[in-house]
């Protein structure tokens, strides 16, 4: 009997039977054709539904790779342009007036801010990562048309013009970091802010350049951490990349002075440091860079012999050594938590 079939002529024939013989009633015999009828039809219906899985096509591979392909023609496309408008440009055509160059960076800004708008990004990660790239460079061409005004127009200094081009471009980034909050923008705002600050006390005190300059690069990446470390600022690892870099800029501009040392190794250590309490492989990454690149130059300075310099890293590399036999160890002693 099919599914399709229904109970059948031969049930009804055998309760016919029945009932007359006295076996069964007339009620339990249409008892019994009712359940077989509803038990056959939810045995089509399931029938019916695994043939329509089974005849479901197979997910198209040519659909899964589409947006990858869509995304790395955007970057080809993107950077064919950037190199046409700052570079070939210039050469083809050397004496191009100021109002030229404002046209490129102002298309160029605009049609890369539109590009990325109407993209349809929706769940898919490669098309996120095209629109944070093409806003990306509409950022850079609102810092260059900022900067040609500022230099061209107004006749700023370098520093003024740097000044005026970050700020700008700062609350542009803010704007599309608000609307996207992808790691791209993120390093774009942290970027442009500290661009700006630092230009900021270098145009207050010219005298100063670049310790105070880069002593509030340092202030601001410190800001920058605590802020990400408390959500503030997402991605959070994002944030720590950001800070961990500024922080080692900032101190190494600081290290023309004495106090720029102290602070250099302080913000080294306090990068290990961190590390460990947070257990944040990538800060201790950055604690290393910075071993590496600060501690040479702070041995050098104070234990000028020949021999005191390496001394002083050989002594630093073994306790970093050390500390990463001690944190191998206490985690190895540590319980499972249940």
């Amino acid at each position: 009997m099919t599914p399709e079939s229904g109970p059948g002529p031969l049930l009804h024939e055998h309760l016919a039977r029945w009932t007359a013989e006295g076996l069964i009633d007339a009620g339990q015999a249409a008892r019994i054709a009712a359940a077989e009828a509803a038990r056959v039809q939810t045995s089509g219906s399931s029938v019916s539904a695994h043939q329509a899985v089974s005849e479901r096509p197979p997910p198209d591979r040519t659909a899964r790779r589409r947006p990858l392909i869509v995304e790395a023609l955007g970057y080809v496309g993107g950077t064919l342009a950037i190199a046409a408008g700052f570079g070939l440009i210039p050469i083809l055509w050397p004496d191009i007036h100021t109002s030229a160059q404002l046209a490129i960076a102002a298309i160029a800004a605009i049609a890369f801010f539109a590009a990325g708008s109407v993209l349809r990004v929706g769940d898919d990660p490669a098309f996120r990562r095209l629109r944070s790239v093409l806003w990306l460079l509409s950022t850079g061409g609102l810092a260059a048309f900022v900067g040609l005004v500022a230099a061209q127009i107004w006749k700023l200094g370098p520093t003024s013009t740097v000044l005026v081009a970050s700020a700008a471009t700062t609350e542009y980034a803010v704007l599309l970091w608000w609307r996207s909050r992808t790691p791209i923008q993120h390093l774009a705002v942290f970027v442009s802010t500290a661009v700006a600050v630092g230009a900021g006390i270098a145009r207050l005190s010219p005298g100063a350049y670049p310790w105070a300059a880069g002593l509030a690069v340092w202030g601001i990446s410190l800001l920058w951490g605590v802020a990400a470390h408390r959500d503030y600022l997402l991605p959070r690892a994002v944030g720590y990349v950001a800070a961990a870099t500024g922080l080692l800029v900032g101190a190494q501009m600081t290290m023309g002075t004495g106090a720029g040392h102290a602070l250099a190794l302080s913000t080294v250590a306090g990068l290990v440091a961190a590390g460990v309490v947070l257990r944040r492989l990538l800060l201790l990454g950055f604690g290393a860079v910075g071993i590496i690149v600060m501690v040479p130059q702070s041995a050098t300075r104070y234990l000028p012999t020949s021999a005191g310099a390496p001394l002083a890293v050989f002594i630093v590399g073994l306790s970093l050594l050390a500390l990463a036999l001690g944190l191998a160890k206490s985690r190895k002693r540590r319980p499972p938590s249940n």
